[in-house]
């Protein structure tokens, strides 16, 4: 195996791992059902980054990038929608 193919597996491992990063904090939105302590905010900011990667991913045919982007948006997209869900209005 290569160093490029090695390469190109961890970052496709790691994104998917960040992807599934979001997953405790979705899960505890859903628990408590509360996201009262949660900055929707924040996790917009990251899904605008993300999704520039993704285009970048996309654009130039990076698959590591695109699968790894690809996890986060729809982790951080479990975020956004949860807290949504469960935001109490002030």
């Amino acid at each position: 195996m290569t160093l490029d193919a090695i390469l190109q597996a961890a970052v496709s491992a790691v994104g998917i791992a960040t992807g599934a990063a979001y997953v405790p904090q979705a899960l505890r939105i859903w628990k408590r059902k509360s996201s009262d302590d949660v900055s929707v905010l924040t996790f917009l900011f990251f899904l605008f980054g993300q999704l520039v990667y993704l285009a970048y991913g996309l654009r130039f045919r990076q698959v590591p990038i695109v699968i790894g982007m690809a996890a986060n948006v729809v982790g951080n997209l479990a975020v956004i929608l949860s807290a949504l869900r469960f935001k109490t209005a002030a």
